[in-house]
């Protein structure tokens, strides 16, 4: 119907054209474009190739003739030789283009050139015009072309290096650090990577003048003529202007750094730079050869202390030494910012407000205390109910005192090697969560360590993370069945309901996160992993008691309250492979595990809920509701409440490519999600979400389905529609459940996921 009425429309519209007179004796004066096709791409998408080549972006195939485009366009030109202001509504804008020999010329050369970039040497490109219509003067115009053969790289490379000291060092980069692999597929842009790595890899091997034109690299012709394995001719120098500098090969050495203040406007960043603290965040010293990345680490140090607005550097040399010079603008002792937002959660739309407020050398010259603020009144699934939304009021604020080192023995620091962007924090918050089902708050204390060994790898550490929570329960019908479940599930010798009890929570943990990959929306190859560990409650093991009573006095509530003893381990490993010749689809894999173990008695070995692990959601497993599944093969009637567990398996198998070009990039993805979270025999829970070497992996849940994520660059809209294969809370007999897929609420029904960004 929808498509009738569409014709009837553009029908209307032609004979309203048609009827016009101005239309009927309009005539183009030059030889328009009437189409634009491109033929005989296998490997390179049209899509690339328009995308990349300016000449060939539109093919315009339109809804209306080239007549009317050129009709409108000379209208335009009318009223500006006239000077009269264009018109409100501005209708079909973009006329056919002429038909310039010229032009057409050098887009074929660009196809050419672009083909040859990307591996393809002996590639052949045809132009062909062909006359449609010489009464309105209109051609098509077709680029076929013959992609012939491949090149990929063979790595049967030659040396042509004067400097013999140069030459043993490059041959250490050319095993280790070369981007170009056997096989890879030749490509300009990687040859360009490659002599910049070269130069950075020099660089910090003390050559502060080697630079990328030093660098030269030619296609090896003389062992295969035909170019389809090709071999590199690495040259060094390779200068080719007489004005680059020919100190290239020479070893420099750090002399002494200076700091200078670029900004005195605002009195109280007189006199700010203290050279003496400056000095302990530079990470190298006087005599060590020239590193450019010692540098940039040593100038995030600076930066990351967030005194200064801005961090540059200049040098001085002489002839083995090179004096950087640091030039510094500081930043305002006080600062403050606020930041209104909102979420809209099946149609409620969430309001939020944040407040930060920063003063800056309070103890020392560089550091910083940190007050903030955030309220915020958003719609959430009802904890008991997940198909009804609910307004939540959440307040979080939090003080945190930054010093830009690390306040541990020196024999440690030492051990720890040269880091940047290192801290040592200290501070306090409070947080209060306002739910239907509950009040909850949380008062804690904590102390971090962050340091980087490089931009790849972070690591935190704490000695004290203090938590002191509790939960209270107004009188409302929704509050009342929340704590029914809990009793009934306490009947049933699960012992959930001591999560929400009065509750004291201390624990040091370490954290390691490697990442070889700078995070975006774009999709590229890598791998990440992370580890935490993590010893909750490890003073009370000192304690008889096992209690603080101090702590008892302070809550002063009338139920148990509860001291949690612990042990918790968690990784993320991820990995993400290109595929296809053009690089533009992924698959990516990630797998997830975690265990972890109440060992206090007293407490019936339960875990603090937050310490728990949970499954299913948008970012989980898509086929089930967000921390639903589980533990195990128990089934939970109705999903009324979240179901933790103290052993997570999880993993996730998704392949991703490009759709069409959509106001931004359509993406598309099928994915596969498995696993499942177990509890351990002594925590009294259900039994049938026991962890059993025997067992569990019949209890491994599996879900499947397709998504589109929609990319604006800037950000990315997710849609991921998901439907159960295996369940494992059916009969063992019943648990594969694809074929009862259904879009109704019935045995299996598609889950609709939406989100920002990629799910992993």
């Amino acid at each position: 119907m929808k498509s009738i009425k569409l014709f009837i429309g553009l029908f209307i519209i032609q004979v309203l054209f048609l009827s016009c007179k101005g239309f009927r004796q309009f005539k183009f004066t030059e030889y328009k474009i009437n189409r634009i096709d491109i033929q005989g791409n296998r490997l390179i998408s049209k899509e690339d190739l328009r995308t990349n080549i300016p000449g060939l972006k539109e093919s315009y195939v339109r809804l209306f003739s080239p007549k009317v485009y050129g009709y409108f366009e000379s209208k335009r030109k009318i009223r500006d030789s006239l000077g009269k202001s264009p018109a409100f509504i501005q209708l079909f804008n973009t006329p056919n283009p002429s038909s310039n020999k010229q032009n057409l010329e050098n887009a074929k050369e660009a196809l050419y050139r672009y083909y040859r970039n990307n591996g393809f040497l002996s590639n052949l490109i045809r132009l062909d015009l062909d006359t449609v219509d010489r009464f309105n003067k209109l051609v098509n115009v077709t680029f076929t072309i013959e992609e012939n053969d491949l090149s990929l790289f063979s790595k049967r490379d030659s040396f042509l290096i004067d400097n013999p000291l140069l030459n043993k060092k490059f041959e250490s980069y050319y095993t280790k650090e070369s981007l170009i692999k056997p096989n890879d597929r030749l490509s300009l842009e990687i040859l360009r990577k490659e002599r910049e790595n070269i130069s950075h890899y020099f660089k910090n091997q003390g050559y502060f003048y080697f630079s990328n034109e030093a660098v030269g690299l030619k296609l090896n012709d003389l062992i295969d003529s035909s170019l389809l394995r090709v071999g590199i001719i690495y040259k060094i120098p390779d200068f080719k202007e007489n004005n680059v500098n020919r100190l290239y090969d020479r070893l420099f050495r750090f002399g002494k750094s200076s700091f200078i203040n670029n900004q005195y406007a605002d009195s109280s960043n007189i006199d700010v730079l203290n050279t003496t603290a400056l000095s302990k965040l530079i990470t190298f010293k006087e005599g060590d050869l020239y590193s450019v990345d010692q540098l940039n680490q040593s100038l995030q140090n600076i930066y990351s202390s967030d005194q200064f607005k801005s961090v540059s550097i200049k040098f001085d040399t002489s002839s083995t030494r090179v004096f950087p010079k640091v030039e510094l603008v500081p930043n305002e002792k006080f600062n403050f910012s606020s930041e209104l937002g909102g979420s809209v959660f099946r149609g409620i739309p969430g309001p939020f407000l944040t407040n930060s407020f920063k003063v800056r050398r309070v103890f020392s010259s560089l550091d910083y205390l940190d007050f903030s603020a955030r309220i915020g009144f958003e719609a959430q699934a009802g904890f008991i109910n997940t198909d009804q939304a609910r307004k939540n009021l959440e307040v979080n604020l939090s003080t945190t005192l930054n010093f830009p080192k690390l306040f541990l023995p020196s024999n440690i620091r030492k051990q720890l090697g040269a880091l940047y962007a290192s801290q040592t924090q200290i501070g306090f918050g409070y947080d209060y969560i306002n739910r239907p089902e509950y009040l909850r708050t949380n008062f804690k204390i904590f102390q971090r360590y962050q340091w980087r060994k490089s931009p790849y790898k972070s690591f935190q550490f704490s000695l004290l993370d203090l938590n002191i929570l509790n939960t209270n329960y107004p009188e409302t019908a929704t509050s009342t069945a929340f704590r029914n479940y809990l009793e009934e599930l306490r009947l049933q010798g699960n012992n959930l309901y001591r999560s929400f009890n009065p509750s004291f929570v201390s624990s040091i943990h370490f954290n390691y996160n490697y990442r070889s990959f700078l995070p975006s929306n774009e999709l590229q190859a890598g791998e990440s992993f992370q580890i935490g560990i993590e010893s909750g409650g490890s003073t009370l093991n000192l304690i008889n008691s096992k209690k603080i009573t101090f702590i008892e006095n302070i809550l002063g509530s009338s139920e148990n309250i509860q001291f949690y003893r612990f042990l918790r381990f968690n990784f993320d490993y991820r990995r993400y492979k290109m595929l296809g010749v053009n690089r533009k689809s992924q698959l990516a894999f990630k797998f997830l595990g975690g265990l972890a173990y109440a060992y206090g008695e007293e407490n019936d070995f339960q875990l603090p809920y937050e310490k728990n692990f949970f499954i299913g959601g948008p970012s989980s497993l898509r086929a089930w509701k967000p921390r639903r599944l589980g533990p195990g093969s128990y089934n939970s009637i109705g999903n009324l409440i979240e179901q933790p567990g103290s052993i997570l398996i999880e993993s996730s198998l998704e392949y991703r490519f490009r759709m069409f070009q959509l106001f931004g990039i359509m993406n598309g993805a099928f994915f596969v999600d498995a696993g499942n979270i177990w509890t351990f025999a002594n925590s009294k829970g259900v039994k049938d979400g026991y962890f059993s070497f025997d067992s569990f992996y019949n209890q491994i849940a599996v879900g499947t389905g397709f998504g589109l994520r929609w990319d604006f660059s800037y950000f990315l809209l997710r849609l991921d529609l998901a439907t159960k294969v295996i369940n494992p809370a059916k009969q063992t007999n019943e648990k594969w459940v694809l074929s009862k897929t259904s879009f109704s609420s019935g045995e299996n029904p598609i889950e609709f996921n939406i989100g920002i960004g990629y799910p992993f």
